[in-house]
């Protein structure tokens, strides 16, 4: 169970808020790491993680 003193609101949702930078957070955009909460940001910067992809043009694909 999350301690109610680590919780905020954000975007109308409660959740977690970033224990690494302040950030607010809803539960969905937390990432555990440990004990700890992170947003996607510090998470990369506290475990060196990159993304395993790296995004493209397709072509005939339209997007609105």
């Amino acid at each position: 169970m999350t301690d109610k003193s680590r919780l905020g609101i954000h975007e109308g949702q409660i959740g977690p808020i970033c224990d690494f930078c302040g950030s607010r957070l809803t539960f969905g955009q937390s990432i555990p790491i440990d004990s700890d909460f992170a947003c996607f940001d510090c998470y990369q910067e506290v475990t060196s993680a990159s993304s395993s992809t790296e995004g493209k043009v397709v072509t005939g694909l339209p997007m609105k």
